[in-house]
């Protein structure tokens, strides 16, 4: 009974760090967009700025 215990403590470990692994690219994909979101706004003021000048 201990060894299907400790096969199913691995197996769950496993998963989490696959859960991990799949997370945290897409976590940086979604700050690497809001940051070119953020740059494109402050680029798009600073043309508008110009032209306003």
């Amino acid at each position: 009974m201990e060894g299907i215990a400790k096969l199913v403590s691995a197996s769950a470990w496993g998963l989490v760090a696959l859960m991990l692994a799949a997370g945290i690219p897409f976590a940086w994909r979604k700050i690497l967009a809001w940051l070119d979101a953020k740059s494109q706004v402050a680029m798009a003021d600073a043309v508008r700025k110009m032209i306003d000048e």
